[in-house]
């Protein structure tokens, strides 16, 4: 079924009306990050009826298209076949994937600074150990690797790379071949950290890590690429991910479309080769990789507690149940290892916790900090005065995202 819309802002004097037709991924985050982008720059610019139905990345060339008189096509496959058959039409196209034509006018997210990101935020952190969990043959992930293997490198460290062939891939994706990975992450030596290809393939790598009793992020700090909030927000705890700027690639493109396709621009309606790249936004940091590499077992194991329990209400003494030994012992090796105390990771859950409650529900101040394991609110509104700058209701004001 076509779906039709039409995002038009007509000019004074203006007569024209483009129909577009947008072969771009409705299924996935960063397909409709495309989109976003394109329909900004449709409704400020535009003079464009566009035309877009529900699609995977690899779906072939819909009937409608080759049957339809467009006046240009934004198009993103993750086949050259496919991108090749729609260039050859021969009326103004901008290329959106990887594996553009020749001849072709793209507009790509910047797969080197994405993997640049992800080594510095994981160096940062200071790992020593690192792992890079791919698809071998698609040309995004063999640049990922590639850099973020040259970073850690200059950096004066390795990187295991665990990867699927590209044939293999279609048929078999990391879900499927959980025995495979299970046996990769459970011999890396830890603590690691592990950028996956995208997203997806990230939280497999979570779900084996529960699998396997893997403290994420103590022993395995895990980052994705292309920031799906659904999807991170789901895994657990929440992924971290580099986030591309879909929306301004889709209106670059959009942009770069429209002066193919206006007739007063010479030789516009024949697309020229230009290829743009748009670099990312930056990461987006959630619970996978919110810590520092801790080199000590035993601490790592309290921090993994630390963070699953805080909100219980636990304090310093029940840690030293679960742990035993003595309060100096834990608190100096704690110290040691993550440059602060037990009470201080504890109160850094809570606040984190209450700052998810804030932004996410309308909850009143005293359900939240007993959700959060406060005994009292007076003493959480003070803890959260002191972490933040500001009070609970002025953050909720502002809405802000937490990292």
């Amino acid at each position: 079924m076509i779906l039709w819309f039409c995002d038009t802002v007509v000019t004074p004097g203006a007569c024209l009306l483009y129909r577009v037709a947008l072969l771009i991924e409705t299924s996935k985050a960063f397909g409709r990050g495309l989109l976003a982008g394109v329909g900004r720059y449709a409704r400020l610019h535009g003079r464009w009826s566009t035309f877009v139905d529900e699609r995977g990345l690899s779906d072939p060339i819909p009937g409608w298209l080759e049957s339809g008189d467009f006046d240009g096509i934004i198009v993103r496959a993750s086949r050259r076949e496919t991108l090749e058959h729609v260039v050859g039409f021969g009326i103004p196209t901008i290329c959106l994937g990887e594996e553009n034509p020749p001849s072709a006018t793209s507009v790509m997210n910047d797969d080197v600074a994405c993997a640049e990101l992800a080594a510095k935020h994981l160096l940062d952190r200071d790992f020593t150990n690192f792992g890079y969990l791919g698809h071998r043959g698609f040309i995004w992930s063999d640049v990922r690797r590639e850099h973020f293997q040259r970073v850690l490198a200059h950096a004066g460290r390795n990187c295991d790379v665990l990867e699927a062939s590209i044939e293999t891939t279609r048929e078999a994706p990391w879900y499927q071949r959980r025995e495979r990975l299970a046996a990769w992450i459970e011999a890396l030596p830890k603590p690691v950290g592990v950028l996956a290809c995208y997203d997806a393939a990230a939280r497999t790598l979570l779900e084996i890590c529960r699998d396997l009793n893997l403290l994420v992020p103590e022993q395995v700090a895990v980052i994705g690429v292309d920031n799906d909030e659904i999807l991170c927000d789901l895994c657990d705890p929440p992924l971290t991910s580099v986030a591309p700027d879909t929306v301004a690639i889709g209106m670059k493109a959009a942009e770069l479309l429209d002066h193919l396709m206006d007739p007063e621009n010479p030789g516009g309606s024949r697309p020229r080769r230009q290829c743009i790249v748009v670099g990312p936004t930056g990461v987006v940091t959630r619970g996978s990789t919110d810590t520092n590499a801790i080199d000590d077992p035993l601490i790592a194991a309290v921090a993994g507690y630390i963070r699953r329990h805080a909100s219980d209400g636990i304090g310093v003494s029940d840690l030293l149940s679960e742990f035993p030994m003595s309060r100096r012992t834990l608190e100096r090796r704690f110290s040691k290892e993550l440059n602060q105390s037990p009470l201080d990771l504890i109160r850094r859950v809570r606040i984190n916790h209450v700052k998810t409650l804030l932004q996410e529900t309308d909850l009143k101040l005293d359900s939240i900090s007993e959700m959060a394991g406060f005994s009292y609110t007076a003493y959480m509104v003070g803890c959260f005065k002191h972490s933040e700058g500001m009070t609970p209701g002025q953050f909720r004001k502002r809405g802000q995202r937490f990292s």
